[in-house]
């Protein structure tokens, strides 16, 4: 039986979501489970950036833990590294400041014009969606860290987030020099993020998925975030975290 979060939850976001979303034609390739990373057209990859080492090679994750799980529980995945970013407000932001919190986290850059746009739009339904339940809206986080921190600073990052009428309490804009965050996506949320052409700072490739990580920081779903059923199937995933002890 459906759990009645779940019904309630997915019939909010069906609700709050928009009628049509223009979708940019992006190029996928192979990665994490159900995961195929968002690419830039027509942007050859390039070097990372000053102080960030470390390639963008295939992971394949596996759930952690050697218990049985129910057939209806969420697999684990990576549990997410301890880490500290800057909010859109200017304040330090981390891992601990999320504890025994729910959230559901992508990567943006505020240049950006192809994937990106897409992906507030849709946080930003998500975030219409738990505004109308009390218990979602309280113990769930929208995080969107930012992979463009040179530019991204605080300030920046506090209007982009005006633009999608973001709630600060309960959407985080996310920033931080590459040589922290980089390592942050590629190692911890295993997303490829990688300069695009060299000179072309806009092109900066990265993933269009959603995760869905639990309260103990540990990942426990990939989604597409560019389509309005990746977005359904995370909300009703959210539903059963919500519900899970």
């Amino acid at each position: 039986m459906v759990p009645k979060a779940v019904l309630v939850l997915v019939a909010i976001f069906s609700w709050v979501a928009t009628a049509a979303i223009t979708l940019t034609v992006l190029t996928f390739g192979p990665g994490t489970p159900g995961f195929t990373p968002g690419v830039t057209p027509g942007v050859t990859p390039g070097t990372n950036p000053p102080g960030v080492s470390g390639t963008n090679q295939s992971v394949t994750l596996q759930p952690i833990g050697d218990e049985q799980t129910p057939a209806a529980a969420l697999p684990r995945y990576n549990l997410i590294p301890v880490f500290s970013l800057t909010n859109q407000q200017g304040q330090p932001f981390g891992l601990n400041d999320l504890r025994g919190k729910i959230w559901v986290v992508d990567t943006i850059f505020t240049r950006c014009t192809a994937i990106c746009p897409t992906l507030a739009s849709g946080m930003k339904q998500i975030q219409s969606a738990l505004a109308l339940d009390p218990s979602a809206n309280e113990n769930v986080r929208l995080i969107s860290i930012s992979i463009d921190g040179d530019h991204d600073t605080p300030d920046v990052l506090k209007q982009y987030a005006k633009g999608f009428q973001a709630d600060p309490d309960r959407w985080l804009f996310l920033t931080g020099k590459p040589a922290d965050v980089w390592p942050l996506i590629q190692d911890g949320l295993k997303l490829p993020v990688e300069a695009g052409q060299p000179g072309d700072e806009m092109n900066i490739l990265h993933s269009g998925k959603m995760l869905l990580i639990d309260r103990a920081g540990v990942i426990r779903g990939y989604y597409d975030g560019l389509t309005e059923a990746g977005r359904i199937e995370l909300i009703a995933d959210l539903a059963r975290l919500l519900d899970e002890k």
